[in-house]
């Protein structure tokens, strides 16, 4: 039995890909514990057996602050102690901080999932260097990086310059969802619709979204788009509705502040399209969903964007720019024909590429080689 502890703020994309995984690695074989902040674990983490997966607390801060890291590093060391477990998998750059070197001090095997680096999540030229000249530092200890996808281990190999055979990939994945009951929801949707997920924030850079939208309306005026997955931490939400506003825009856009993932997801499969205008991502399970789906797609050219969509095949990347996304989605939401060739392609390429139960036995491999 090999046992895995996963440090990390389980929320949004890292949330899934917990859950994910320790649902479907086998239960006989792998024993995954969690430590995580205790206002963090806000999802049900089951092994493949449905037994609940054991979870201890710390203090986990998303900002930096010194004092309060050192006290942290500290009692992860002692739990880690308590634990005793073979393999450490840290995620997202604060616990991948902490991680590699508690897994370096107690020489235990460590993996690090960076979910996107964070020298992407700001337009500071300090921060930019900054961030990045931490993760560079890790160049140098024994742990190794588990890319969440292409783009994100070339980017550790072009960017920080690791060594290649300390950089491996397991592309996020998910479980089939065509087959999922179709729930009806409260909301009060028009018939045509088109679809993102995703908090408002910096990161999926809304207000592209909502200028493009504005733009799409001068021309078509039942335009609409769904926003899902408005919830626990929406750092842009008051300026995004501010600006909704001020587009009178409020009978084109419908902000979903919660859900449950089948009443999203039910409402994105009643979608003509899936939109993402996103500045930066590791592998977004909302774009996997949307082909599982057999949505096609309109997504910036960024990070995990690009390694799900290929031009005129699912959909198309676009530059984060307000003309190239209105022509794009002009161009499917008026041609039925190419909505549904682009969404046959959309669900052929998840089933090659991005179903779990196809892709988790090389996460198996992977962590038995860690041993």
């Amino acid at each position: 039995m090999i046992k895995i502890l996963h440090i990390a703020k389980p929320i949004g994309g890292v949330g899934v890909y917990i859950q994910l995984l320790t649902k479907h690695l086998k239960a006989e074989e792998f024993c995954n514990v969690l430590l995580c902040n205790k206002e963090d674990k806000i999802t049900t983490f089951k092994n493949s057996s449905e037994e609940n997966i054991q979870t201890f607390h710390i203090n986990l801060n998303r900002e930096i602050k010194l004092l309060s890291d050192i006290k942290c590093l500290i009692d992860i060391i002692k739990k880690i102690r308590k634990i005793k477990p073979d393999i450490i998998h840290c995620h997202s750059a604060k616990a991948g901080i902490l991680g590699r070197l508690v897994g370096a001090y107690l020489k235990i095997p460590t993996l690090y999932t960076p979910h996107a680096y964070s020298y992407l999540s700001t337009n500071s030229k300090f921060k930019i260097y900054t961030y990045k000249q931490i993760e560079k530092a890790f160049k140098f200890f024994p742990s190794k990086t588990l890319c969440c996808s292409l783009s994100e281990r070339n980017r550790t190999l072009d960017d920080l310059k690791f060594k290649e055979i300390n950089v491996l990939l397991w592309n996020n994945s998910i479980e089939d969802v065509s087959d999922l009951a179709v729930n009806e929801t409260e909301n009060c949707l028009p018939k045509k619709y088109i679809c993102t997920i995703g908090r408002p924030s910096y990161q999926k850079n809304t207000e592209l979204l909502i200028n493009a939208i504005f733009e799409i309306k001068q021309q078509q005026k039942d335009i609409h788009l769904v926003v899902l997955g408005v919830g626990f931490y929406s750092p842009s939400l008051v300026k995004i509705k501010e600006l909704i506003k001020k587009k009178n825009l409020e009978s084109n856009i419908t902000l979903v502040e919660w859900l449950e993932r089948e009443k999203a997801l039910s409402i994105l499969r009643k979608a003509d399209l899936y939109i993402s205008t996103s500045r930066y991502e590791g592998l977004p399970y909302a774009v996997i969903e949307a082909l599982a789906l057999g949505k096609p797609c309109v997504v910036t050219n960024v990070d995990g964007n690009k390694d799900l969509i290929e031009n005129n095949f699912n959909g198309f990347k676009v530059k984060k720019e307000k003309n190239e996304i209105v022509d794009k989605v002009f161009t499917l939401i008026n041609n039925e024909k190419e909505i549904e060739r682009m969404g046959l392609n959309s669900r052929k390429h998840f089933e090659k590429k991005f179903n779990i139960k196809n892709n988790i036995s090389l996460l198996e491999e992977i962590y038995k080689s860690m041993k």
